[in-house]
């Protein structure tokens, strides 16, 4: 995949303006695997996009070496994410996802209708802060074609994003996304744009996006027993969901460790880690 600079500059002007979940923080640029001969390569198109890429930004440092930790977290505690991966290009990082309300096949593709939480709530984008995590329970009773299974999924994210500081969970990043093509059952969609926000962004004191039986700040094990109650989990089902992830702590910690995100973020993720697992089992 060959993609200098200043076309990744260029495009990034004449794409879409949205970024990560942190504002006005990065580049996404859309892309589309070609295959030719046998062989699948990169390019950078307008249309159709089946795949987004997120390349380094100066104002923060290792986005996306941050968002591909986070994700390959969720992957090991379970969550249902996005494809993902990290791409070199020279000398740098970047983050690549493939779309999932797209699926390419030979010269056709099918299209899945994805909604976001704040269009499902009828709010603006600018609106995406407002709201709460019991009200994302409730658009998911609404929606949802497999109301338990999504309420279980929805709130390990919550969970998780509290102990890795994700702190950016608001209604842009959650959607609901068809089973197939225009059949109208939805079902909560893959989890994307994962980020340890508190760690990228220390400044930011919050840690949770949106507040959780009215907090966003000093939150607590009792708040997420409590919140359990609106997914319809039963405070032993929410026990149990706790423990687990508590207990694959030494398992994140490996991956940090292990990623490419630098050493300095590294010590202060995995000490973020700590206190809240912490906080989650006290």
């Amino acid at each position: 995949m060959e993609i200098d600079e200043n076309s990744l500059n260029q495009l990034a002007l004449e794409s879409t303006t949205k970024g990560y979940t942190v504002p006005g923080v990065q580049k996404k640029l859309s892309l589309h695997l070609f295959s030719e001969s046998g062989h699948s390569r990169l390019t950078l198109v307008n249309y159709p996009t089946g795949y987004i890429l997120k390349p380094q930004v100066t104002e923060f440092e290792a986005l996306p070496e941050a968002e591909q930790l986070v994700m390959s977290m969720a992957d090991a505690v379970g969550i249902f994410t996005v494809p993902h991966a990290l791409m070199e290009q020279n000398g740098q990082f970047a983050y690549i996802t493939k779309r999932v309300d797209r699926k390419f096949e030979k010269d056709t593709i099918k299209m899945y209708a994805m909604e976001d939480f704040c269009q499902l709530d009828l709010r603006l984008t600018q609106d995406k802060y407002r709201g709460s995590y019991e009200r994302c329970a409730k658009i998911i009773k609404k929606y949802s074609s497999r109301k338990g299974l999504d309420m279980t999924e929805f709130y390990l994210r919550i969970l998780f994003s509290f102990v890795v500081g994700n702190s950016d969970m608001h209604l842009k990043n959650f959607s609901l996304i068809e089973t197939d093509e225009g059949n109208g059952e939805y079902v909560l969609s893959p989890a994307y744009d994962l980020l340890p926000v508190n760690i990228i962004m220390p400044e930011d004191k919050e840690q949770l996006a949106l507040p959780m039986n009215g907090k966003k700040m000093n939150v607590r094990r009792k708040d997420f027993l409590i919140f359990a109650q609106t997914c319809g989990l039963s405070k032993i089902a929410a026990e149990k969901m706790i423990k687990r992830l508590v207990s694959q702590k030494v398992k994140l910690i490996k991956l940090c460790r292990q990623s490419r995100l630098p050493e300095h973020l590294q010590e202060n993720l995995i000490q973020l880690i700590e206190k809240r697992t912490e906080i989650l089992e006290a």
